[in-house]
């Protein structure tokens, strides 16, 4: 069996602490990695069931290139998967994703996450989910809701 790696940003940590789906992550990624950076957003965050492990990217040139308009946390998520040779940056800001595809990296978010758990019957309501998601601030578009949600 591949073991299939992932550097994860704190938008999808928080948005899948909020579902109590955390244990997702590490049902489909062997090996889940988070930035220091992501870890100094989400101090205030239980992820004591995820099994991750923590580390610092060594290339900051390559962090400082990506800042404006991304965030710290985005920028080294990118560039750790690209240390790390992660199968999928895990991101949900689109631009952090646009760029992160550009650079060659597999992206999933928080909404494919779940899409993948629906699909494997790991989880049994998503349109639930996603409107909990929804109402609880993460801004999800009426269109990508019903792609989601279509067979």
């Amino acid at each position: 069996m591949v073991t299939k790696k992932a550097v994860i940003n704190a938008s999808p940590l928080i948005q899948l602490a909020k579902l109590g789906r955390l244990k997702l992550l590490n049902d489909f990624f062997g090996s889940v990695f988070i930035p220091r950076a992501v870890i100094g957003e989400i101090n205030d965050l239980d992820i004591t069931e995820l099994a991750y492990e923590p580390f610092d990217v060594t290339n900051r040139n390559a962090i400082n290139t990506l800042l404006h308009p991304l965030h710290i946390g985005e920028a080294e998520v990118i560039i750790g998967a690209v240390e790390h040779s992660a199968d999928f940056a895990v991101l949900d800001d689109l631009a952090a994703r646009n760029k992160a595809r550009l650079l060659g990296l597999d992206v999933i978010g928080t909404l494919g996450i779940l899409q993948r758990a629906k699909k494997q019957g790991m989880i049994y309501d998503l349109e639930r989910d996603i409107i909990y998601l929804r109402n609880s601030g993460m801004y999800i578009s009426d269109s990508l809701i019903k792609k989601i949600l279509s067979p």
